[in-house]
């Protein structure tokens, strides 16, 4: 939670110059970078020196998002060098938009091992307690959201300029479906505002965001929809199921199925959908559900996975097509 302890130490943390290092989960989303790096920008004009690590490769489709070019991508030879040393060097680590350490992957031994001052900015369920300072509130629809907030309690909402106030509402309307998600509350809103205020230009993050398609891809979509989407138990539950085949044969690139897995939810009687993607070994796992359908304790149960009620991932190591079977017959609990 924002309360006034926790203000309070990350206000003395940071009362004098230090050097920071921000890291995120795997694969981030717009909500993951837009968040990382409006606060790096933040604490490099309180005088701090910053850096944001990222455990592996952004999506193209997001490069659009300001301060991306600043990024230390670990699975960059040059970068992971440069991102080791940062981490070594840091007296205070900034972990944002996860909350175990684990699931940094790649990164999480240096991260665990480091010695330096943990502070966690997270919205999802179940944190881990290894930070000296957390602010872990799933009231709230983005990490974005809460970084703005962590920002004006510390008093330095006027250090929020227009880059700041793109990168935070680019993070804040991916995570709430640009409003439509129930996860929208009045404090969305009243970010939003206070963003915009600063110099967020809506128009143009929501044409990057929902219009950023190529031709191939949007072949890929209209296959995926015709071709692949299956509707089950009664009409409720939905999914679409990529193999690696059909990966090749659309060139998919990471960031491709972004958004795909919600088009289901245009069918009235889904309340489940559900995206399976071929990896080499495993099947990764999207869900998405609406109401009170909670697909975080679903994939925390069967696919070692987790996320929000609404919006959760997970893994099976089974093949596809067993993967299909077994997940039809676990999905009817959910509708019990």
């Amino acid at each position: 939670m924002i309360n006034h302890d926790n203000i309070h130490a990350l206000r003395m943390l940071l009362s004098t110059p230090r050097r920071c290092v921000i890291v995120t989960h795997p694969r981030p989303d717009a909500d993951a970078l837009g968040s990382s790096l409006g606060w790096k920008r933040y604490l490099e004009l309180k005088g701090h020196s910053a850096s944001f690590i990222s455990p592996t490769h952004y999506t193209a489709n997001l490069a659009w998002i300001k301060g991306t070019e600043t990024i230390l991508d670990f699975e960059d030879e040059k970068n992971n060098r440069v991102a080791r040393q940062k981490l070594a060097e840091a007296e205070v680590i900034f972990v944002l938009d996860f909350n175990v350490q684990a699931r940094s992957e790649k990164v999480a031994d240096l991260l665990i091992q480091s010695t330096a001052a943990k502070v966690m900015i997270d919205h999802h369920q179940q944190p881990e307690g290894f930070a000296a300072i957390t602010f872990s509130d799933t009231t709230y629809a983005a990490t974005a959201e809460m970084v703005y907030d962590v920002i004006c309690e510390l008093g330095d909402e006027k250090l929020i300029d227009a880059v700041i106030a793109e990168d935070l509402y680019a993070g804040l309307v991916a995570d709430t479906g640009f409003f439509q998600h129930s996860n929208t509350t009045p404090n969305v809103f009243k970010v939003a505002s206070g963003l915009i205020a600063r110099g967020a230009s809506p128009d143009y993050v929501s044409d990057k965001i929902n219009n950023v398609f190529d031709e191939r891809r949007l072949h890929y979509f209209g296959y995926a929809l015709l071709e692949k989407l299956k509707v089950v138990n009664d009409g409720r539950v939905a999914y679409i199921s990529i193999g690696q085949s059909e990966a090749r044969r659309f060139n998919l690139q990471l960031g491709d199925n972004e958004g795909l897995v919600n088009y289901a939810f245009k069918v009235s009687t889904v309340k489940l959908s559900v995206l399976f993607s071929e990896e080499r070994d495993k099947v990764k796992i999207s869900f998405r559900s609406k109401d009170d359908i909670d697909v975080n304790a679903f994939s925390r149960k069967y696919y070692e996975g987790g996320g929000h009620r609404n919006a959760s991932g997970g893994k099976s190591m089974l093949s596809m097509e067993e993967t299909e079977k077994l997940f039809i017959e676990r999905s009817k609990e959910l509708f019990q």
